[in-house]
């Protein structure tokens, strides 16, 4: 088991993200992480990436506590943290002197691939600086990729890109937990689905299951949070 939570719930000052909250994540997998905002999405991502503590509950991830591996599986949040001077140069010699699971060679091929101008970010529109973070993030060899929202707020031709280098890169026995709005263009990429709703689980089943019954992921979206 790649993950588990058990009963979590964090709270905070007026309300709680998530609530009691119970899944096991296994090895090889994309889960999709859906809901409507204040759902407890990014929540849920950032206790599994020991930046936040539980207030009760126990949380698995690599086994062991969060904190103690984070630096064993990657996490993308919303929040462009990119300096205005950085450049794809610049992001490889921030990455490879940070992590030694850096792959270069990977890099430069997602670069390429996603499109990546060679210029200073300051320069660079939104969607080109998603691309590079996401770039930056795939680079590193992991069994676990937490992303937060990679779509949001990127044109379409950036979206279409992201989402194929995410199949291009994922591989047997990593898992990706992508947590997203854009649920028609990534459905396609889900393996399985956890669909949130004031942060309990409301769902949680194979997008393959779904799909026999003759339903979509956005169908079943709007059926349960609608």
């Amino acid at each position: 088991m790649l993950a588990q939570l058990r009963e979590v719930t964090k709270r905070y000052v007026k309300t709680e993200g998530v609530r009691d909250l119970t899944l096991d994540i296994d090895e090889g997998q994309v889960l999709g992480v859906l809901g409507l905002n204040g759902s407890g999405k990014t929540t849920m991502l950032k206790l599994m990436a020991g930046l936040l503590f539980p207030t009760k509950g126990e949380i698995t991830v690599l086994g062991g506590p969060p904190r103690a591996n984070r630096a064993k599986l990657v996490y993308l949040g919303e929040t462009d943290a990119l300096y205005a001077w950085m450049t794809p140069h610049d992001g490889e010699r921030f990455m490879a002197g940070l992590y030694k699971d850096f792959q270069p060679e990977r890099y430069h091929e997602l670069l390429d691939f996603l499109k990546v101008p060679r210029r200073k970010t300051k320069a660079m529109s939104r969607g080109e600086r998603g691309r590079l973070r996401l770039a930056m993030a795939l680079s590193r060899d992991v069994k676990l990729y937490l992303l937060d929202e990679p779509l949001a707020g990127i044109d379409l031709i950036s979206r279409e890109r992201i989402l194929k280098s995410l199949v291009r890169e994922w591989r047997t026995g990593a898992t990706i937990v992508l947590s997203t709005h854009e649920v028609a263009e990534a459905e396609g990429l889900f393996e399985r689905v956890v669909l949130l709703k004031e942060g309990r689980v409301a769902l949680d089943t194979r997008a393959e299951a779904l799909r026999e019954e003759g339903k979509s992921v956005v169908s079943t979206f709007r059926e349960v949070l609608g």
